[in-house]
C-alpha cells in the first residue's frame, strides 16, 4: 500500500558542488526533529549532502565525517545531529548514540547508513539513496519522503533543481 503522504524524485547531480547546493536546500527547510536517511556507497557524496544542510541551518562549522565518532553536532537556527551508522554492528547499538534524545531535545537528524539500525527511526524521514553517474562526478539522487514533514524537504530539493515540479517520481 502506497502512503497518500509520501513521494518520490530522482535528481541527476553534476558535479560535488551541486550536491552540496540540493543538501542546502534541504538544510534551509530542516526543522525541529526532521529526519534524513542517508545511503549509498562509499564515497557517493553522504557527507558532502551533509555539509549542505550544515551551510543551510546556518552553521559555519566545517563538516566531517562522523565515521569514528559516530555523531556530530552542527548549531545553527537549529540543531542537526550528523551520524554515521557504519561502524555499527547492529541495530543493538543505536540506543548508545542517544538519538532518541537528539530528536526529544528538538534536534533534526542527518543520519548515515541507516541499513545498520532500519526500524529504529521514524517512519516519516526523508530517504535519499546517492548513487554514481555516468561522469566521475555525476551523482544520482533518489529520494523518497514519508509524511509531511519529509515532502517539505523533497519540495525544497524540488525547487532548487527544477526537477519533478509537477509530480512525484520524475527525473
Amino acid at each position: 500500500m502506497v502512503d497518500p503522504a509520501s513521494d518520490s524524485l530522482t535528481i541527476d547531480s553534476r558535479s560535488e558542488e551541486e550536491t552540496v547546493s540540493i543538501g542546502i536546500a534541504v538544510g534551509a527547510a530542516l526543522q525541529s526533529r526532521d529526519v534524513v536517511l542517508l545511503s549509498g556507497e562509499l564515497g557517493a557524496g553522504k557527507t558532502r549532502f551533509v555539509e549542505g544542510m550544515t551551510r543551510g541551518i546556518g552553521s559555519s562549522a566545517e563538516t566531517r565525517s562522523p565515521t569514528f565518532v559516530l555523531v556530530n553536532e552542527y548549531l545553527g537556527r537549529i540543531m542537526l545531529a550528523h551520524c554515521d551508522l557504519y561502524r555499527l554492528s547492529g541495530p543493538e547499538e543505536i540506543g548508545e548514540l542517544g538519538l532518541d534524545d537528539y530528536l526529544e531535545r528538538g534536534a533534526a537528524l542527518a543520519v548515515e547508513w541507516p541499513v545498520r539500525a532500519r526500524g529504529e527511526f521514524p517512519r516519516e524521514a526523508l530517504e535519499i539513496h546517492l548513487g554514481f553517474g555516468e561522469a566521475p562526478d555525476d551523482r544520482v539522487l533518489t529520494s523518497t519522503a514519508i509524511g509531511d514533514a519529509a515532502n517539505r524537504l523533497l519540495e525544497a530539493m524540488r525547487a532548487v533543481t527544477g526537477v519533478g515540479q509537477h509530480g512525484g517520481g520524475d527525473r
